[in-house]
């Protein structure tokens, strides 16, 4: 049988060269950590991307896995990045820098990616529906972006998340219930959005919730009372929207350490749980 190497070997170079195109549109400062990316020769070993390049790692067959440049001054976009060439990647951080534009809908062949953090850049656009392909996906930051349009309900399907962030953004629309099928899930932000409408019940099925924060939206009607179902929460952040009604008595059963609730239209006497449970650090309700 004859041996697959030659064609990994040739497969990883194909890789190099393709994150030399991407880098070819990039700003990149002086003295950047990126100039280990050098053009490959004709005769060079597949292993070179691998040894020698700022911020990528490879599997044992030189397949580029994770590719790490948090923090490295790059400018640019997404348009050259090789979604195809490099769907062996687990782990994509790309998080404070200056990338701007839309996030492909190529990002699809991305499949085997565990960890995606784009947060801290300049995105814009919608959120793409191809999202939801991404099936390992464990950990999703899109913090601090520039993105418009509504949560694609697709999210719903990444049900291995565990850590899910696209808060400060310019995200409008309703939060989509297909939320509640991320079970695994530990921490959910959306705060500091224009997102509007109910708080979808389906989110109490998340019981392996420790965090919600969902401040600083448009958000309305009253807090479902299905909250109360989120046994591990312990910091909820509902804050700055126009929630009416009362305090669901259930959440008073938690054992919550935070509670931020000011800045809404409440109304109504806080559940008798809430103002003697022993957890409890820091409630704010006021209008």
């Amino acid at each position: 049988m004859l041996s697959p190497i030659p064609y990994l070997a040739s497969a990883s170079l194909d890789e190099g060269n393709a994150l030399l195109k991407w880098k070819e549109s990039l700003q990149i400062p002086h003295n950047s950590l990126l100039s280990s990316w050098l053009p490959l020769p004709m005769n060079s070993s597949a292993s070179v991307p691998c040894t020698s390049w700022y911020g990528v790692v490879c599997n044992a067959d030189w397949s580029v896995h994770r590719l790490n440049l948090t923090r490295s001054g790059l400018k640019g976009t997404l348009h050259q990045f090789s979604f195809s060439l490099l769907h062996n990647l687990t782990h994509l951080d790309l998080s404070v820098n200056n990338f701007f534009g839309p996030i492909p809908p190529e990002i699809r062949f991305l499949s085997k990616l565990v960890f995606l953090n784009i947060s801290f850049n300049m995105f814009s656009g919608v959120i793409p529906r191809e999202i939801g392909n991404l099936h390992q996906l464990t950990d999703l930051d899109f913090d601090k972006n520039n993105l418009t349009g509504s949560v694609p309900q697709e999210i719903g399907n990444l049900v291995s998340l565990k850590f899910l962030s696209i808060s400060v953004n310019n995200l409008s629309g309703l939060i989509p219930s297909t939320l509640g099928n991320l079970t695994s899930l530990n921490t959910l932000f959306l705060f500091y959005n224009q997102l509007y409408g109910h708080i979808p019940s389906e989110l109490g099925n998340l019981k392996s919730l420790t965090e919600l924060a969902l401040s600083l939206n448009q958000l309305s009607g009253s807090i479902p009372s299905s909250l109360a179902n989120l046994s591990n929460l312990q910091r909820l952040f509902l804050g700055a929207n126009t929630f009416s009604g009362s305090i669901p008595q259930g959440l008073g059963r938690l054992d919550l350490i935070k509670l931020e609730l000011d800045d809404n239209q409440l109304s109504g006497n806080l559940p008798d749980d809430l103002c003697h449970g022993g957890m409890l650090q820091k409630l704010t309700v006021s209008a």
